[in-house]
């Protein structure tokens, strides 16, 4: 097997260079080897890529958590998992002791390792992965549509949070990779009344073709208003799948009595003014989704609905040489999801 291979990794300050780096060798009897066939860019890697960055990698480090690839080698001890598996990764790797993980919220462990930002991801021909963090997709399911696993995993967290129903009416802030998501697994869902607000014009026809009921420019559009007419009232949910500060701020002004607010998008860097008293008089909710609790076989199963279409939502793809041109695309709004083949 090859001794060196080529990977994108983080050198610091909003930049990501292409470098040969030895292949990762198993270590340990639960370690697995994962030839990676495609990673996508996801909005926390550019998060990480912002000057100054919305959330921390550490510098060389290879880059990219949502991967999709088959099992080249496997520790002594792997038992779940053969050799030329077609496995998806759940990145975060979590102590299991600390008082978080004991209460059963792992998602929230206080020592996790996160694979692409501290430990080396899947921008890169080779990944290596406790066992426990892989989970097996069909053979025949096509690479780029299988790498969406982890991203619908951690919107399907959220869908948990919400539960939402038919006949609510839900407000989705956003309409990039996990905005889209969002409505695709709302309609799955069953909810009839979809709004999403987004700035880029490109991305509100996106929302439209993914399943978006009405579709709104904030910063032109009266929400309120537009509520009004079409729906003669508010939002029951609120989902903010951006993470800008001024989200929750409109969000309480923009919910029924009793509704639930969903804050999904993370940027460590935003900040939020709201009035406790709107919360507290209209006795509103407001909760919070972080990465995959529980929900990665629901999100496999979703992939394999092609009634979805959830392939829809791939629009570039790129060699690992070219991840700088993909990161761009992202950044721009030019694409929704890219894929990088290493």
């Amino acid at each position: 097997m090859k001794k060196i291979m080529q990977a994108a990794v983080f050198c610091g300050n909003g930049i990501v260079q292409v470098k040969e780096k030895q292949v990762p060798s198993i270590t340990r009897p639960d370690e697995v080897l994962v030839k990676v066939h495609a990673c996508g860019i996801c909005g926390s890697d550019l998060h990480v890529l912002s000057v100054p960055p919305g959330q921390y990698a550490k510098p060389d480090t290879v880059l990219g958590h949502e991967f999709v690839g088959t099992v080249e080698a496997a520790g002594a001890e792997v038992k779940t998992l053969k050799i030329g598996d077609k496995v998806v990764a759940e990145p975060n790797i979590r102590c299991g002791l600390c008082p978080e993980c004991r209460r059963g919220n792992f998602n929230l462990c206080r020592n996790a390792v996160n694979t692409g930002q501290v430990r080396d991801g899947g921008w890169a021909e080779y990944c290596l992965m406790p066992e426990k963090q892989l989970y097996l997709v069909p053979k025949d399911m096509p690479d780029h549509l299988a790498a969406l696993a982890e991203p619908l995993a951690c919107v399907m967290n959220g869908m948990q949070k919400i539960n939402p129903q038919p006949a609510q009416k839900v407000l989705l802030y956003g309409a990039g990779t996990i905005g889209l998501l969002f409505v695709k697994a709302l309609k799955r869902y069953g909810v009839k009344d979809i709004m999403v607000a987004e700035l880029v014009e490109s991305r509100r026809e996106d929302a439209k073709r993914a399943g978006a009921d009405i579709v709104v420019d904030p910063a032109a559009d009266d929400i309120a208003s537009v509520m009004q007419e079409k729906w003669g009232g508010f939002a029951d949910v609120a989902i903010d799948a951006v993470g800008a500060g001024s989200v929750l701020e409109q969000s309480v002004d923009l919910v029924n009595c009793g509704s639930t607010i969903l804050i999904f998008g993370q940027n460590m860097s935003q900040k939020s003014t709201i009035r406790p008293g709107v919360i507290n008089s209209k006795e509103l909710t407001i909760t919070a989704a972080l990465s995959s609790k529980n929900s990665y076989l629901p999100a496999i199963d979703l992939l394999k609905d092609s009634s979805l279409k959830f392939e829809e939502l791939i629009t570039h793809v790129v060699k690992l040489k070219d991840v700088n041109k993909g990161i761009e695309w992202m950044r721009n709004g030019e694409a929704i999801k890219v894929m990088v083949e290493p």
